[in-house]
């Protein structure tokens, strides 16, 4: 939790990036996932121990400054860091292939969620259309933005709670 004090104004400046300008920086029509990135890479560097509450900040954040349904986001972001959070390392030492290859899964499995809550919301998806014009475009970009990222917030780890000496 002693993340906390960074984790709020983090999120609430990467929220707003995503809002107000990355989603002008678009690739075949996907884009940045910056919120998902960052919750992504904090729960690979900090395991179990505050990713979910990153999640929920950072959920509440973007779906506060986004156009889409209030907690679509939020579901999205807490579920696939509980379900991260529910392997508790045992199959991964957090490093830059697992994070990349995080960012691939954890891509598609947001967006799905997201999709199913913008269908559940009443509005029309074409899941073929969404999958192949965002979520694939978005993927590839997600998977570039990992590698800085990853490599910031394990620093930032270190900083807040410096590993042990063995």
């Amino acid at each position: 939790m002693r993340s906390l004090p960074i984790a709020i104004p983090l999120l609430a400046l990467a929220a707003m990036l995503q809002a107000a300008v990355l989603t002008h920086v678009r690739f075949l029509g996907g884009g940045f996932d910056l919120v998902l990135v960052l919750v992504l890479a904090w729960n690979l560097v900090r395991r179990n121990i505050d990713g979910p509450l990153w999640a929920l900040i950072g959920g509440l954040l973007a779906d506060t400054l986004s156009g889409g349904p209030f907690g679509a986001s939020t579901l999205g972001l807490t579920l696939l860091s509980l379900t991260i959070s529910l392997t508790e390392g045992r199959f991964y030492q957090a490093n830059m292939l697992v994070a990349l290859l995080a960012s691939l899964i954890g891509t598609i499995f947001y967006h799905l969620i997201y999709l199913s809550v913008l269908a559940l919301a009443g509005r029309a998806v074409n899941l073929a259309d969404a999958l192949t014009l965002v979520t694939l475009p978005s993927t590839i970009l997600n998977f570039l933005l990992m590698l800085p990222v990853y490599q910031a917030a394990k620093w930032l780890s270190w900083q807040i709670a410096p590993p042990p000496v063995k």
